[in-house]
C-alpha cells in the first residue's frame, strides 16, 4: 500500500512539473521551434545551414564576433525530426512526440537509478521507487525552464552515450570515465558510436552544408571568448575578470591569464575526480554507476559556454550521489548537507532566472558582478560527491572485510 501512494505521488508530481513547464500544449517551446524549422529544411531538400550565411557580426569586446539565430547544432536532431515531417505529421504532433520521448527518458532515467542504487543490479523492476527517482530528477526549476523551451539538457543525461554527444558535444567527456578505467571495449564502442551518430547525418545534409557548418563553427561566439551573464562556465567567468568586455569592468586586463587559469581550473577538476574515481574496477554495481555520475559536473566546468539551463545534466547526480550517501549511512556527513542544499537550490521556482550575474544575488558593494552562482552547483555537486563517493567506496570496502571476518 505504501509502495502504491508512493508510485502514485511521485507519477503526480512528475506530470504536474511536466505539465506546468509545457503549458499552453498548443505553444510549442522556443528552442524546439529552431529544430522543427530545421527538420522542415531537411525534409524538404533545402539547405539546412543556410541562415549561417548572414551571421551577425558583433565587435563590441567580449562578444566573440559573431552571434547566429536559428539551427546552430550537428544535424543529427534535424535529420530524425525531418522523418515525421516527410511522413505528414504536422508540428504539434511532432512537439507531442518529443515531449512523449523525454518522459520515456527520463522515466528510463529513473530505473536506471533505481534498478542500482537502491536494488543493486538484481534487475528487478520497482515501478514505485522507479517514478520516485525519475520524478526526482523533475524537481529542479532548472528542468522546468529546459522543458518549457523544448531544450535536450535532461534527455541528454538520460539518452545513451553516442546520442547524447552528437546533442551536445561537451557530453564527451563520459568517455574519460571508461579510459581512466581501462575499459578499452567501451571506449571503443562509445567512440564508435559517437563517430557515427556525429558523421553519419552530414552525409544526408550534402557536403556544402557540411562546408557551412564547418566554417560556421570557427567563428561561432558560443566557441569564441564569450564573456555574456549567460556563460556560467569557468570560462565566461574568467573572460569577465580578466579581459575587456561590454558586460562588467574587469579587475585587470591580462587575457594570458584566462587560458593559463582555465587550464588550470580544468586540470583541478579532472584531478579531484581521479581522485575521487579510483582506476580500479568498481567494488559494486552502486559505486560504478556514482562515478559515472560524478563526471556529470566535469561536462559543465571544461565546456566553453554553459548557460542556466544546461545546469539540467547536475540533477541526476545530485539525485543519485544524494540517495548513495543517505543509504550509505552518510546523512551526517558534510559533503551530504552540501548536495541535499544545492538540490534544494535548483528547486526554488525559476532560480536560474533571479541568479545570472547580472541578477539578484550580488556581492555587497559589487556594481558589475562577474561570476555565475549556478557555477557553484557544478563546483559543489564535483567536490561534495566526491567526498561522498570516496567515504562510501571505503564503508563498502570495511563491511565487505567484516562479513568475510565474520564468514571465515
Amino acid at each position: 500500500m505504501l509502495a502504491a501512494l508512493v508510485g502514485l505521488s511521485a507519477l503526480a508530481v512528475g506530470a504536474a512539473i511536466w505539465l506546468h513547464a509545457i503549458w499552453p500544449p498548443a505553444q510549442i517551446g522556443y528552442d524546439f521551434k529552431m529544430y522543427l524549422a530545421a527538420a522542415h529544411d531537411v525534409a524538404n531538400g533545402r539547405d539546412l545551414y543556410a541562415q549561417l550565411a548572414a551571421l551577425t557580426h558583433d565587435a563590441r569586446p567580449g562578444s566573440a564576433g559573431v552571434r547566429a539565430s536559428g539551427y546552430v547544432y550537428p544535424p543529427l536532431l534535424a535529420v530524425i525530426l525531418a522523418l515525421p515531417v516527410r511522413l505528414g505529421l504536422g508540428d504539434q504532433g511532432v512537439w507531442l512526440l518529443w515531449n512523449l520521448l523525454g518522459f520515456a527518458a527520463i522515466l528510463w532515467m529513473g530505473y536506471e537509478l533505481n534498478r542500482v542504487l537502491r536494488l543493486s543490479g538484481n534487475g528487478r523492476f520497482d515501478w514505485p521507487e522507479t517514478l520516485a527517482f525519475a520524478a526526482a530528477t523533475l524537481l529542479g526549476a532548472v528542468a522546468t525552464y529546459d522543458l518549457s523551451l523544448g531544450q535536450a539538457d535532461l534527455l541528454v543525461a538520460a539518452l545513451p552515450l553516442g546520442a547524447a554527444i552528437a546533442i551536445k558535444p561537451t557530453m564527451g567527456v563520459i568517455l574519460l570515465v571508461w579510459l581512466w578505467k581501462c575499459d578499452w571495449l567501451a571506449v571503443a564502442r562509445g567512440a564508435v558510436a559517437t563517430a557515427a551518430l556525429l558523421v553519419a547525418p552530414f552525409v544526408v545534409v550534402g557536403a556544402r552544408a557540411t562546408q557551412e557548418y564547418l566554417t560556421f563553427l570557427t567563428q561561432w561566439n558560443a566557441f569564441n571568448a564569450n564573456a555574456e551573464y549567460i556563460n556560467q562556465a569557468p570560462y565566461g567567468m574568467l573572460l569577465r575578470l580578466f579581459t575587456p568586455n561590454v558586460y562588467t569592468q574587469p579587475l585587470l586586463d591580462a587575457p594570458w591569464l584566462v587560458t593559463l587559469l582555465r587550464i588550470l581550473v580544468i586540470l583541478g577538476a579532472a584531478l579531484w575526480w581521479m581522485r575521487a574515481v579510483p582506476p580500479r574496477e568498481a567494488p559494486d554495481h552502486v559505486v560504478a554507476l556514482s562515478e559515472c555520475l560524478l563526471a556529470l559536473p566535469l561536462t559543465l566546468i571544461f565546456s566553453p559556454l554553459a548557460e542556466d539551463i544546461h545546469y539540467c545534466a547536475l540533477l541526476p547526480a545530485l539525485v543519485g550521489l544524494g540517495y548513495l550517501a543517505w543509504s550509505r549511512g552518510l546523512a551526517r556527513h558534510p559533503a551530504t548537507w552540501v548536495l541535499w542544499a544545492t538540490f534544494a537550490l535548483f528547486c526554488i521556482p525559476r532560480i536560474q532566472e533571479f541568479v545570472l550575474p547580472d541578477h539578484l544575488i550580488t556581492l555587497p558593494g559589487q556594481d558589475d558582478p562577474r561570476f555565475g552562482p549556478l557555477l557553484y552547483g557544478a563546483l559543489a555537486t564535483l567536490v561534495a560527491g566526491g567526498l561522498i563517493l570516496r567515504a562510501g567506496s571505503v564503508r563498502t570496502s570495511s563491511s565487505d572485510q567484516a562479513a568475510d571476518a565474520t564468514a571465515g
